[in-house]
């Protein structure tokens, strides 16, 4: 009995001895992950996302995947990325102006901001306009469309840094200067940090100026699809002109008509930056 009794203490010894030292390692992580973002931060800012997603319309057919796109991306960007994440599911055009301009009130020359959206766009040919439809639109009153202008406009205004747009939604093209950003030579460390301190003012598209695939049987859009698995794939700290490689080809590929697009955003005051992505540790590259 004794002898059981001290084997029995022993284990628990030795059982409490690993959980500290499990406790010990996690407390390391932990603090290497800070001392990381907080490097991160000081090379290259804080990082903010807002993501929209819409598929419960009133007046307008119902999309398959806006939701679960938005939720996917803003889970990557936070847990991958370090973004503080917000999300807007359904929302009016209202709430998504007053968002914006929330974030405007918040932000500085410190901060980089990503908006996503993925819902319902429109292009008026006669204007010469292109639009996000929020959940309350309707097909013949642009009085609850966001148009393009404005977007840029808000933007324009932003102290941010950086700003970029990724739009999955038909006719998203039109967010675009009709010119691409050219693939540059050297994407290593030193060339970021300095191409992080030009204002930027870019857009990721979906497509042209042509309707996009919602579902291709993965759950997600074409274009949600490849760029969730691009932003799991890079590593360490690239740029939006990678990103925008990562998923042209996989979205030709895998749908008929549709090519994103990349470029700065019309009228919002595009410096010659670009965006910097960092993910995981900085010390990784």
């Amino acid at each position: 009995i004794k002898k059981l009794a001290a084997l029995k203490k022993a284990q628990a010894a030795a059982q409490q001895a690993q959980q500290k030292k499990q406790r010990e390692l996690a407390l390391k992580r932990q603090q290497k992950q800070r001392a990381s973002r907080l490097k991160i931060e000081k090379d290259f800012g804080r990082y903010h996302a807002l993501i929209i997603g819409i598929d419960g319309y009133k007046n307008l057919p119902r999309l398959k995947t806006a939701i679960a796109d938005a939720k996917a991306i803003a889970t990557v960007l936070q847990r991958d990325y370090g973004f503080k994440v917000t999300k807007l599911l359904n929302p009016s055009r209202d709430q998504i102006l007053d968002k914006i301009d929330d974030l405007r009130s918040k932000l500085t020359f410190e901060d980089n901001l990503l908006i996503y959206y993925s819902g319902h766009g429109q292009l008026d040919q006669q204007a010469d306009e292109g639009y996000w439809l929020p959940v309350n639109a309707k097909t013949d009153r642009r009085s609850r469309w966001l148009s393009n202008n404005t977007l840029s406009s808000a933007l324009r205004a932003f102290e941010a840094k950086h700003v970029m747009v990724v739009a999955d939604s038909c006719y998203s093209g039109r967010l675009t200067r009709g010119i691409s950003v050219r693939p540059r030579a050297s994407h290593n460390l030193k060339f970021l940090k300095k191409l992080s301190r030009k204002k930027a003012r870019v857009v990721l598209t979906s497509g042209g100026l042509k309707p996009v695939d919602d579902d291709n049987g993965s759950g997600h859009s074409p274009f949600a699809d490849a760029l969730l698995k691009a932003l799991r794939e890079n590593k360490g700290v690239f740029d939006g002109t990678s990103l925008f490689k990562s998923v042209h080809r996989p979205v030709q590929l895998d749908t008929r008509n549709q090519e994103p697009q990349y470029s700065d955003l019309r009228r919002a005051g595009h410096d010659g930056g670009d965006f910097i992505f960092v993910k995981g540790n900085i010390d990784a590259q």
